[in-house]
């Protein structure tokens, strides 16, 4: 996880083109060709890469002498040949290589992986990056870069493509070029074996040239590494991605979801948005860029025809999208001024004759309706008012609103430049309804993710008191045993103490008693056999409501015993309620481990129950309620329940996934988990049948695990400062207004002090940048008071970047202009020293004005050696932090 050395892949200075004649030309002298044509303004070097004589011993083959060392290289030769050309480049300045496309049908499985393994060991000696191999190559269109074999002219613009496919690269270029897009980078990763989509996000996410990514991938990079990059990237920029499905070859055996599922539940907790289809794809990317702030989900729909109106109406309610109802004045005022005497709903079907100025009316006034939180405008060709003027009149409409409006040009070549006046004006522009919804619906997904984006579930409890050391007990009992699957009574211990209810199994010695036991639990109930060694047998039989079916399905039970197990006699029968007495259906709620993002927990029908009323759905654990709540409404499982019971019920479930969630957090021997069937009532949920599994060898322990780090409230310590009751804790995504109030308040001196500059109202980017934090990158912790309302006022801050190895880290701190100098900063730098220390980081740096005498003596005093920084008027402060610093 690095962006250490791309400056050299996207902003060199000078490139060479490295050649072996052996190999055919074609790649290379494309190549040329568009830097040529690209307008590169550094050094371009054509360089041959020659085999060595006889005589030579070392490398196979030499390259020729270069008048400058060139920052970045495109290397195009036979595999083999390779790292002895990267290692002549190195060794000479180089530090970004682009390795092309390769002849690998000509080499085994086995000459391959060790080319990859030779590339790889020959660049690190120097940090050099490396591109591919079978990379497509870079295009930056303002710096007139195009070190690729791209078939079409690229302009520049403000959207960003990263692909893992040539030949979806070649089509979205194409596309792009037939309607005028630009783009601020282009890059072919090919086979990533240095470079990947995760390190091109974290250099896009700060690229102020890009202001949307594009992405289309195959397969991912490992689940943490991508899910820290595309959380950061879609922190401040829209990201939009398409998959090439039944790529990835993973499977999920026993788990009643697919591999694209659990790909869409990573982008939705990554914020990202999701497109199927490859037309869609710039027009999801342009809206993401230009759409303002939504604050609902209704649409109201205007259209010059019934026709086109069902059309867009009825796309939008298919794929579950909200119509907005206009107030009883609203639809007043439109008849007035139309003229209609027509019912008018939404969609709304404009009369025939309608003129561009009464176009602009209705939609101004519908704009205005409180019911409306954004609008789509459907026109076709008409003798009464030219889709030019149309167009004009809508977007001086649209541009003079804060709500969104989509629009939509029905039509041929009479519509394009209506299509064109509206996309001139930034406004939304369409050719179909199907695709204005879709987008819109995008638009939508983009918030909702947005908003699953900013959770952050805490690593400790906060609303219940589980009884860990009970759980690992029966976990801890299982291990000891050898076993890999907890007994029923170990399980139903380890869920109890988490507070999730379990149905009692009682055990009877005969059928007699099993049929006392089902008269006092109640019938219906289910049976199930307990082997010798109380081993139980996998089958149950369900549901019986009378002895004499008790009877029956002893006997059926023992017979299947006989075949399955015949060295085990039956030493009893176990007996359990048949589940809830609502009308709600069982689910079957648990956990599976992919090899990709480690822990998933899903929910959906109970196995039988079919999928009439609900769905499988996957979450990327850890989960808050909030993200709880989302995953319930996926699944609909209570979309038939009583209006009144509903949000109960949800609520039930919500708590349950919360629980199981923290289970994993806490307990990391638990690698798999079945509740099925789950029963729900508005009291809360009783699992009948309950299965864990745990794993017991060498595996990735604790919350490095997940894919997603979650909240560190591990950290949260309470601190007496100043005879002052104050909370230090990891920032969240809650604290930008607080942490921009603080900086807001700072005298000009201390602003020029802490950015080395005076900066006043900080953007909301930057904001977000600073508390919207990847816990598994950085650590930024604040100083909080409760004011006497309540409100926590954050009155210090400091920060800590570590590199992707952990060797070294950058603080940064800031205290209250008006509390300086009474302690808080050496309490908060102490708290990132330790913390640092902790997480194994090998030094601490940071950088500071040579005016800034307050923060030379907090340094010193904690230990930090100083040294001229590399900028004029500035210091480096250096701590090793392998040893326990002077005070």
């Amino acid at each position: 996880m690095t962006v250490r050395n791309l400056e050299f892949l996207f902003r060199p200075e000078s490139v060479a083109v490295v050649a072996e004649p052996d190999e055919a030309g074609r790649y290379a002298e494309v190549v040329l060709a568009n830097l040529a044509a690209g307008g590169f303004s550094g050094p371009v070097l054509s360089v041959s890469a020659r085999k060595r004589s006889l005589f030579w011993i070392g490398a196979d083959v030499r390259i020729d002498d270069m008048a400058v060392v060139p920052d970045l290289a495109i290397v195009c030769a036979a595999l083999d040949k390779v790292p002895s050309i990267i290692e002549q480049l190195g060794a000479r300045g180089t530090r970004a290589v682009i390795v092309g496309p390769w002849l690998w049908h000509r080499m085994s499985s086995s000459q391959i992986l060790a080319a990859r393994k030779a590339i790889l060991e020959a660049a690190r000696p120097y940090l050099m990056r490396v591109l591919g191999p079978g990379s497509g190559g870079i295009v930056v269109p303002a710096r007139g870069l195009n070190a690729s074999a791209a078939p079409v002219s690229i302009t520049p613009g403000k959207i960003a493509l990263v692909s893992q496919s040539t030949a979806v690269t070649a089509a979205i270029l194409d596309r792009a070029s037939s309607k005028g897009i630009g783009f601020s980078s282009v890059l072919h990763l090919g086979a990533s074996i240095d470079i990947d989509l995760a390190d091109a996000l974290d250099w896009l996410a700060a690229d102020p040239d890009t202001k949307s990514i594009l992405v289309q991938f195959d397969s991912l990079p490992p689940g943490r590494k991508f899910m820290s990059a595309a959380r950061a990237a879609a922190r401040n920029k829209p990201v939009v991605s398409i998959r090439g499905r039944r790529v990835d070859t993973r499977s999920m055996p026993g788990a009643p979801f697919s591999v694209d599922e659990v790909y869409e539940a990573a982008l939705r907790r990554a914020g990202w948005v999701h497109i199927d289809n490859l037309g869609d794809l710039f027009e999801a990317a342009e809206a993401m860029a230009r759409v303002r702030p939504m604050r609902g989900e209704r649409l109201t729909i205007l259209a010059n025809g019934h026709g086109l109106g069902w059309i867009a109406g009825d796309a939008l309610q298919r794929s579950g999208g909200q119509l907005g109802a206009l107030s009883k004045g609203t639809v007043k005022h439109l008849g007035e001024l139309l003229q209609t005497r027509s019912t008018l709903g939404n969609p709304m079907a404009l009369p025939p004759d309608i003129t561009p100025a009464n176009w602009a009316a209705a939609l101004a006034a519908v704009l205005a309706d409180d019911a409306t939180d954004a609008v789509l405008t459907v026109c076709s060709p008409s003798p009464f008012a030219p889709s030019v003027e149309v167009a004009t009149a809508i977007c001086e409409v649209s541009q003079a609103s804060e709500r969104n409006v989509f629009t939509c040009w029905v039509g041929g070549r009479t519509m394009l430049e209506a299509q064109q006046i509206a996309a001139a004006s930034g406004v939304l522009s369409h050719d179909s309804p199907e695709k204005a919804i879709a987008v819109f619906l995008g638009v939508l997904n983009y918030r909702r993710n947005r908003d699953l984006l900013m959770q952050m579930p805490p690593s400790l409890a906060e609303d219940f008191s589980p009884d860990i050391a009970a759980a690992r007990a029966a976990i801890g009992e299982a291990i000891d045993a050898g076993s890999d699957v907890p007994s029923a009574e170990q399980a139903h211990r380890v869920l109890r103490a988490y507070g999730i209810a379990v149905a009692d199994h009682s055990l009877a010695s005969s059928v007699e008693a099993a049929i006392g036991t089902a008269e006092r639990i109640g019938y219906p109930v289910d049976l199930g056999l307990v082997l010798a060694n109380t081993a139980e047998c996998e089958q149950v039989a369900a549901g019986l409501r009378s002895p004499a079916e008790i009877h029956l399905a002893v006997r059926g039970l023992r017979n299947s015993a006989r075949l399955q197990q015949p060295r085990k006699r039956v030493t009893g029968y176990r007996l359990r309620p048949s589940g809830a007495r609502g009308d709600t259906p069982a689910l079957r709620l648990g956990v599976a481990e992919d090899s990709l993002f480690g822990p998933l927990i899903f929910l959906g029908p109970a196995a039988g129950a079919g999928a009439r009323r609900s769905r499988f759905v996957v979450a990327l654990p850890p989960l808050n309620l909030t993200l709880a709540q989302d995953l319930v409404a996926r699944s609909g499982f209570a979309a038939e329940a009583p209006e009144g019971e509903r949000a109960a019920l949800e609520a039930a479930v919500s708590q349950t996934l919360v629980r199981l969630s923290q289970l994993l957090t806490d307990i990391d021997a638990v690698v798999g988990a079945e509740l099925d069937p789950l029963f729900v009532e508005t009291s809360g949920v009783v699992a009948l049948d309950v299965r864990l599994r745990i794993s017991k060898g060498k595996r990735l322990l604790g919350l490095r695990r997940f894919a997603i780090r979650p909240y560190p409230k591990e950290l949260e310590q309470p601190l007496t400062w100043d005879g002052r009751q104050l909370l230090v804790r990891p920032i969240r995504p809650e604290d930008e207004t607080r942490l921009g109030d603080l900086l807001n308040s700072l005298a000009p001196e201390d602003s020029r002090m802490r950015f080395f500059d005076s900066i006043r109202n900080l953007p909301r980017a930057r904001l977000a940048r600073f508390t919207q934090i990847d816990y598994d990158r950085e650590m930024a912790l604040v100083a909080v008071e409760r004011d006497s309302d309540g409100v926590e006022v954050v009155l210090g801050e400091v920060r800590a970047v570590a590199d992707p190895d952990s060797v070294v880290a950058d603080f940064a701190l800031v205290v209250a202009s008006a509390i300086k100098g009474r302690g808080l900063g050496r309490l908060l730098l102490q708290s990132i020293v330790a913390y640092c220390r902790r997480r194994g980081i090998g030094e601490l740096r940071g950088e500071t004005l040579d005016g800034n005498l307050r923060m030379q003596r907090l340094a010193r005093g904690l230990g930090f050696m100083m040294t001229t920084g590399a900028d004029r008027g500035t210091l480096d402060l250096r701590l090793p932090l392998g040893e326990q610093p002077q005070a």
